[in-house]
């Protein structure tokens, strides 16, 4: 079973905007233009400040030894944390071990006598990094509908750094490794050099990429 990053109900106030028009409600709330996930916003932050300041319940160190003093259970250390987001019409995922961060969307900079899968470069945190086309190549087909909140992602494998743009950004998952099944033989040669496995997230099907072979691929037909 895949568990998510939901919020504890003792946080909530007199009224949990995050389950109505936040990321676990309807999503119509104006500010997650700015901050992506309830995660970052404000008010978010200002209700878990009220609950750690909140007294325990008379029960609480009892029930947190117990829980404590329990073995843990087989295979709960193969979980793997991963940003899901989409891309045309396809979901994604990486390993959140690469992720530097989620960054709003910008036009990259072309680079002279340059194109194909090289988008160009982008200034993040005044530095200067290559943006690459991964739908290009994955062979995602484009959506449908214009991307509401496009996003640029980050990742970073030891030196080497790769900026991409995307259509819309999820959140972050933790996934069991048995819930991580082979890659279909239907997918796209291409996508399925980087393609880990696939995964079952919210009714859908998210395609976890490998990073390795992600940058690998990215180095010999973009440099």
């Amino acid at each position: 079973m895949i568990a998510t990053n939901r919020p504890l109900s003792v946080v909530a106030p007199n009224d949990p905007c995050w389950t109505r028009i936040g990321v676990w409600g309807d999503r119509t709330c104006p500010q997650l233009a700015d901050v992506t996930h309830c995660h970052n916003c404000p008010v978010f932050a200002a209700a878990g400040r009220r609950f750690l300041d909140a007294p325990s319940p008379p029960d609480y160190l009892g029930e947190w030894t117990t829980r404590l003093a329990a073995p843990e259970h087989a295979g709960a250390t193969d979980a793997q944390s991963v940003l899901v987001f989409r891309l045309g019409r396809e979901w994604l995922a990486l390993p959140v071990g690469v992720l530097v961060e989620v960054t709003r969307d910008r036009p990259p900079h072309r680079v002279p006598h340059r194109g194909g899968l090289l988008a160009g470069v982008v200034n993040i945190r005044g530095e200067l990094h290559l943006a690459a086309r991964l739908d290009r190549l994955l062979g995602v087909a484009a959506s449908d509908t214009a991307a509401t909140h496009p996003r640029m992602v980050v990742a970073r494998r030891g030196s080497e750094v790769w900026v991409f743009a995307v259509d819309e950004v999820d959140q972050v998952f933790h996934i069991p490794a048995e819930a991580i099944a082979t890659a279909p033989p239907t997918l796209a040669r291409a996508a399925a050099r980087v393609t880990r496995g696939v995964f079952r997230s919210n009714g859908r099907a998210v395609g976890l990429l490998d990073d390795t072979r992600l940058f690998q691929a990215l180095r010999e037909q973009v440099r």
